[in-house]
């Protein structure tokens, strides 16, 4: 699934060189600035459509206990906030509700949370941490760090520079923030007030 653009790096040297000549082609710079941005689309595709498949994918945090990203998310939530609601959840990280039942219901079942009626209103219903999920929660805590630091390990040794994960994360974090602001992201039809 590697993407190479193999004609960026010359294209770069060629609009900068005729840009320092003075003799900048502006109908070649456009068509480049499209291919590149058609390009650069499909790159952002990818890379949605890995990090998509690795949220889904089961992972082995203790032994005979598999959860997904998604439900060792919502462990880490609940024992930092004990008493959040499904709803906050949904709001928080813009799932459906019907979604997040799931992943609470199979997280009940393998004894990582707790459902208890809230005491002003019994409809609804808050969610506390198990001994078994607060470990786990901890064991978690661990292996992100260690996870995190051999990623940018990884991605430093491949040559980014402290200056490019920077605007990486710059960029991911701006994006975000716009994808959740277009009226046409379907997010203010799927989530509850």
């Amino acid at each position: 699934m590697k993407r190479t653009d193999q004609k960026a790096p010359d294209m770069d040297k060629q609009i900068a060189s005729q840009a320092d000549s003075g003799d900048l082609d502006m109908r070649e710079v456009m068509d480049y600035l499209l291919y590149h941005s058609n390009y650069r689309v499909g790159m952002v595709y990818d890379f949605v459509m890995v990090c998509s498949a690795m949220i889904n994918i089961p992972k082995e945090y203790e032994p005979g206990i598999m959860l997904t990203i998604v439900e060792a998310s919502i462990v880490m939530e609940v024992v930092r906030s004990p008493g959040i609601t499904a709803a906050q959840l949904s709001r928080k990280w813009k799932r459906t509700r019907s979604a997040l039942s799931q992943s609470i219901k199979k997280l009940k079942q393998k004894g990582m949370i707790e459902t208890q009626p809230s005491p002003e209103n019994q409809k609804k219903i808050l969610l506390y941490p198990t001994e078994a999920g607060t470990r786990l929660w901890e064991r978690i805590v661990k292996n992100k760090e260690k996870d995190k630091n051999s990623i940018i390990e990884h991605l430093l040794k491949n040559g980014c520079t402290l200056e490019e994960l920077n605007t990486f994360y710059r960029v991911m974090d701006i994006y975000t923030q716009t994808a959740l602001q277009q009226p046409s992201g379907g997010w203010q039809d799927l989530i509850p007030e």
